[in-house]
């Protein structure tokens, strides 16, 4: 290791060479880097939707509606002319209206007044279009302008408006966060140019990661939207450390070369952890079945290794160049001794662990019986998409349409499920080829394209029609009732496909994942610390920290009474552990440090003074980069993503340096019997009040 540091060191020119060139590839790659903003794509490929939706397309050559139109016409005729300009648009492959489920040259008053109602009210029409989602944003715009006054909403709106907000929301949040990290790092640091070696270190990280993900040849738009200001908000400390101990070399009096190698060997294991737990953290991710996980988990573990090696190979390099402005720029520390924490961690100890105690309990319970939403959420208010939704709702009401496949040619079976199926609540039209035409007339005998669309080789198609949204509760029951219904008659031999449906299986995947993401995430970081501690009991007392604070924290939706993203709250419990179980880390490795030659009050309150400032900049930034994306960004799911991470960098940051202290010197006895190699001095042991030696120091060395 030291040869290679000391290499490091001694090539450190064409090691700035090389990033350089390594950065302007990064730039150029990026641009080809594709974005998916189709959710339901990252279901497994065994999901039953899926797998219904594919044999649709192969065997009808039609895809389930993704966008729901309301226009006004005046007559009949004028919508059925609409149809006709919709159907005849570039990327619309098929338009389903009244006259699909219907006899419309009859008058109306002689069909079914609900069926009616769920195509044609109020002189209004309502078309059931199915679109190309790779299109969506165009589409959008041609269906607008069909004429005025003109409503659409869906699954294909929703891709739009994903398309259209992550580019330029990434750059709003980029405007805003890069100052205000800048504005923390100035106020937390000892030099007016620190902030800029941070900022250039980590930033050539995120771009070799967001550079190499042309490797994937795509990533998701969640990962498009925050992975950059995460690595950012995470891997901060990593730089925030090495600074802090080649200053702290340097005032030893060792030239900075000498420094830089010393400083490198005694951060390298504090930032190797550090990387190595979040690390474990983000590919825990890549366990979840619904593969958005995994495209979060791969991209954020290759930033954070990025962050590393850009911290450990890139920085030093950096620094040795331009410490001298680093020199020239120093001020005094801004920031006061936070040593009275430790003193007021330590003194209401008691309190504050039975405060934690009372809440933990309520606050995980409440973080399992959250409401959630399982799709990409809902739209900012005042935005058009989302006045168009509530315009469509109040007119028609909410609508759902189910494509229901079945083994061809069992006639009375086919009635008989017809019936079923119009009898299931919640469901306004059945069309079939039972329904449209009269089943005693053979198929042979009629015109195949009259046919086409509800008869294939093997298939008779149903689509069904119903009152309900993309997801919840009354979605969800009239999807298991649909497929209940269709077993009933059919056992295993039909598909169900619909955009309900599709929810319903990302519900169960994503559900399923929960156990397996979280638990592997808890164990990979606890027996991380275990290695990196040798000890039994210090893996558990840090995770349960942080595992409180994570509860606490998915606790807040439930008793405010919002609507929670799933896949918010799946992610947000691997990531605040993986990101925030460093500062915990920290905090420790000082206060065992201090230990040895302290008593157990003394190494609290000197392990608050050394400890607290170093964690303050990466908890204030990662705090503050999250409320920003649920400020700025008009994704529900991102936004989401954004509060809980920011509320969680902060109340993990919280229990740290108030909960944590406390259990330290309550189970300080214990800590050398279950941690190989650790011995205390017994000075002070049993917390004696008397002055600290400690408090008479000035200044803190962060």
């Amino acid at each position: 290791m030291r040869a290679l540091i000391r290499g490091i060191i001694r090539h450190r020119g064409a090691i700035l060479i090389i990033s350089l060139l390594l950065t302007v590839f990064s730039v150029l790659a990026m641009g080809q880097v594709g974005v998916n903003y189709n959710m339901r794509e990252y279901l497994p490929g065994d999901a039953p939707s899926t797998v219904a939706a594919d044999e649709l397309e192969k065997s009808f050559a039609m895809t389930i509606p993704n966008v729901r139109l309301s226009a006004p016409v005046p007559d009949i005729a004028s919508a059925l002319a609409l149809k006709a300009e919709i159907a005849a648009l570039e990327g619309v492959s098929n338009v389903l209206w009244l006259d699909d489920a219907a006899d419309v040259t009859v008058p109306l008053d002689l069909i079914d007044p609900e069926m009616v109602e769920s195509y044609y009210r109020d002189g209004r029409a309502l078309y059931q279009i199915a679109a190309a989602s790779d299109e969506a944003a165009a589409i959008t715009v041609r269906l607008r302008e069909l004429g005025p006054d003109i409503h659409i909403a869906g699954a294909l709106v929703d891709l739009a408006s994903a398309q259209n907000s992550v580019t330029s929301e990434m750059v709003t949040i980029t405007i805003i966060i890069v100052p205000l990290v800048l504005v923390i790092l100035l106020l937390t640091t000892h030099s007016w140019f620190e902030p800029l070696i941070f900022m250039v270190a980590i930033g050539f990280g995120i771009l070799l990661n967001m550079g190499t993900n042309i490797f994937l040849g795509e990533v998701s738009f969640i990962t498009q939207a925050i992975a950059a200001v995460l690595q950012l908000a995470v891997s901060m400390d990593y730089a925030i450390f090495l600074l802090n101990r080649f200053n702290m070399e340097r005032k030893d009096g060792h030239d900075p070369t000498e420094a830089m190698a010393r400083a490198m060997r005694r951060a390298l294991t504090s930032v190797a952890s550090s990387a190595l737990t979040t690390v474990l953290g983000f590919l825990a991710l890549v366990f979840m079945r619904f593969r958005i996980g995994g495209d979060l988990g791969i991209v954020m573990a290759k930033g954070i290794v990025f962050s590393f090696l850009s911290v450990m190979v890139f920085m030093p390099a950096l620094l040795l160049l331009v410490y001298p402005l680093v020199d020239r720029t120093t001020h005094r520390s801004l920031l006061p001794d936070f040593r009275f924490m430790g003193r007021f961690a330590l003194k209401a100890r008691i309190p504050i662990l039975l405060l934690v105690i009372v809440l933990a309990v309520p606050a995980f319970l409440a973080s399992r019986a959250n409401t959630f939403f399982y799709g990409t959420g809902f739209y900012p208010e005042g935005s058009i998409e989302g006045k168009d939704r509530e315009a469509i709702e109040a007119a028609f009401g909410r609508q759902v349409q189910m494509a229901l496949m079945v083994p061809r040619g069992d006639v009375p079976t086919e009635l008989r499920l017809q019936e079923d199926l119009e009898a299931i609540p919640g469901v306004t039209s059945v069309i079939s080829y039972v329904s449209m035409v009269d089943p005693g007339i053979p198929p042979d005998l009629l015109d195949p394209g009259q046919i086409s669309q509800l008869l294939s080789e093997d298939h008779a198609l149903f689509i069904v029609m119903a009152e309900a949204g993309s997801e919840g509760e009354v979605a969800f029951g009239i999807a298991r009732q649909t497929r209940e219904t269709a077993a009933r008659h059919y056992g295993d031999s039909y598909q169900l496909a619909g955009e309900n449906v599709t929810m319903l299986d990302m519900k169960h995947t994503v559900e399923a994942d929960e156990i397996i993401v979280n638990g592997l995430a808890i164990l990979a970081i606890a027996l991380t610390i275990l290695f990196a501690y040798r000890s039994l009991s210090l893996p558990l007392i840090l995770v349960t920290v942080i595992e409180v604070a994570i509860w606490i924290n998915l606790s807040v939706p439930y008793f405010t009474g919002n609507i929670l993203s799933y896949i918010g709250y799946l992610i947000i419990s691997t990531v605040q552990l993986g990101a925030t179980v460093d500062y915990a880390i920290l905090y420790t490795q000082h206060y065992l440090d201090n230990r040895r030659q302290l008593g157990v009050r003394e190494a609290v309150v000197q392990s608050a003074g050394e400890a607290i400032p170093s964690l303050l900049p990466p908890a204030a930034i990662l705090t503050c980069t999250g409320f920003v994306l649920g400020e700025i960004s008009s994704l529900a799911i991102v936004a989401e993503l954004g509060v809980i991470l920011g509320r969680g960098a902060a109340l993990s940051f919280l229990l740290v340096v108030l909960l944590l202290p406390g259990l330290l010197s309550l189970l300080d006895p214990i800590l050398p019997f279950t941690t190989l190699g650790l011995q205390f001095t017994d000075r002070g042991r049993h917390l004696r009040r008397r002055p600290l030696q400690s408090e008479s120091n000035e200044g803190v060395t962060s």
